[in-house]
């Protein structure tokens, strides 16, 4: 698939590790309630979002979408726990204007608190992702061709290695407001 949008937004992480499944959840809805088909739906996420997620939540997501439409030029990825490794370097080959990753941050938050923060002045080791990369360095690369923002939750848990799905109740709740700064980032 083409990734030449003006804007990329990209989920990062793991659904089957607990909270490191946050990116990748927040690009199901996005896509879901944008109904935006350009992109590949992952089943077990819809399922875990449609059968799982807490209805009250859902609902309110539901109702930030009423009136609004996705832009043009805007493009959900799931990039899963490799985009740093196989979606990032791709910035080389095409001219985004603006990179917004979705993912966990370990920062000095209670769980569930989301920020924006910017690469270039985070510090080495502040956003590694529970799989042992350092992700700041190839977004601060990036950040020197396009805008970067990292749409960050402070997780609860990351179950690695036992598969937990799902996301803590802290993270879950702090959807909404995950889904309101995105859609800022992205124009709406």
């Amino acid at each position: 698939m083409p990734y030449n949008s003006d804007i990329i937004v990209v989920g990062c992480g793991n659904i089957l590790f607990k909270d490191d499944g946050f990116g990748p959840i927040m690009i199901n809805l996005l896509q879901k309630y944008f109904d935006d088909k350009r992109d590949y739906y992952d089943p077990v996420v819809t399922s875990f979002v449609e059968n799982e997620f807490n209805k009250d939540i859902l609902s309110q997501i539901q109702d930030m979408f009423e009136g609004i439409s996705l832009p043009e030029g805007v493009q959900f990825v799931d990039g899963g726990t490799a985009a740093p490794s196989n979606f990032f370097p791709l910035y080389t080959e095409y001219d985004w204007k603006k990179l917004v990753v979705i993912d966990v941050v370990e920062f000095d938050a209670e769980p569930g608190t989301i920020e924006i923060f910017d690469p270039n002045v985070m510090q080495k080791g502040k956003y590694d992702n529970p799989h042992g990369m350092t992700v700041e360095e190839p977004l601060q690369e990036i950040s020197k061709k396009c805008e970067v923002v990292v749409v960050g939750c402070k997780p609860a848990m990351i179950s690695t290695p036992d598969v937990d799905m799902g996301l803590t109740e802290p993270v879950e709740k702090a959807v909404p407001k995950a889904i309101d700064f995105i859609l800022k980032e992205i124009g709406v």
